[in-house]
């Protein structure tokens, strides 16, 4: 196969031009048997355009193609993919077998991808958090801190620590939360960052009971997609919760359920099928808590 045209599909996936890539990895595939590098690009570009199913079908192709005379780096690499796109799939089993199995054969078979080691501990945390494991999440995520600081690697270690902070205010420990959130502050570098940091910050107030505080960190998020300023579905989903969460505390049932509707619509907007069952589960909790009030 034409070396420069994988190069040429390779830049193409880097520069995220995804229906070129696909395209591109077409034209590749239908002239002879396709490599597992081949296949795992073009697993890349379905996963790029979100064409999770397809993504899945390829990278398991890819995997099965691999063998004994290819680099073990693809491996490495292959195992990572696949754990990305079946935990999206919310497959979590094979996601977190995948991450394991990368972590576990990391610095024996493939040691020049060691710098991906903390991104495995942080997406296997969120594999855990999916299957509602919460300890096994918390140690994932502890692990992917360490990594991601010995790394220097600050702007992922932020996300870890937002992801953790949010963890631990679901397990109701407010104190470890705030060590997260507190550390995680001073390395909030872009605006992505500084919503997460507001989300968390709003979700450990609100669980603190600070609720007028809780609500005014919300308000600032809402205040931010009214600017027009970028405010994810998912994020805007979680804003709307601790809003609705807060309102649910202070008795005020009717906007309760309105914020729950909103949270249900953003998370479905989202696709992110946690957030759908929390929003879920809220308005359920609402709605029975008005019946029993009418009682």
């Amino acid at each position: 196969m034409d070396v420069d045209r994988l190069t040429h599909l390779r830049g193409l996936i880097e520069t995220r031009q995804w229906e070129k890539a696909w395209g591109e990895f077409q034209r590749l595939k239908d002239e002879g048997p396709p490599s597992a590098h081949l296949l795992l690009m073009g697993s890349h570009a379905a996963f790029g355009m979100r064409d999770l199913f397809r993504a899945r079908h390829l990278a398991d192709q890819s995997l099965a193609a691999w063998n004994s005379s290819d680099p073990v780096k693809l491996l490495g690499l292959i195992r990572f993919h696949l754990g990305m796109v079946t935990r999206e799939l919310g497959d979590t089993h094979v996601a977190m077998e995948q991450f394991q199995q990368f972590l576990s054969e990391l610095f024996v078979k493939y040691p020049e991808l060691s710098m991906a080691e903390g991104k495995a501990h942080f997406y296997l945390g969120l594999t855990y958090r999916q299957r509602r494991d919460l300890d096994a999440s918390v140690e994932s995520y502890r692990s992917a801190i360490a990594c991601f600081r010995r790394d220097g690697l600050p702007t992922l270690l932020c996300a870890a620590l937002h992801n953790l902070a949010w963890l631990f205010c679901h397990m109701n420990q407010p104190a470890e939360a705030c060590e997260c959130l507190e550390e995680s502050d001073g390395l909030v570098s872009t605006h992505e960052l500084r919503v997460h940091q507001l989300l968390g910050e709003a979700f450990l107030a609100a669980i603190e009971g600070k609720l007028s505080l809780a609500t005014e960190l919300c308000g600032r998020i809402f205040r931010m997609a009214e600017r027009g300023e970028t405010v994810l579905p998912d994020e805007q989903s979680q804003a709307a919760w601790i809003a609705a969460k807060v309102a649910m505390e202070q008795g005020n049932l009717d906007s309760a359920a309105a914020l729950a509707d909103i949270a249900l619509t953003y998370a479905t907007d989202a696709k992110d099928s946690r957030l759908i069952n929390d929003a879920s589960t809220l308005r359920r909790g609402i709605h029975l808590q008005r019946q029993a009030g009418a009682s």
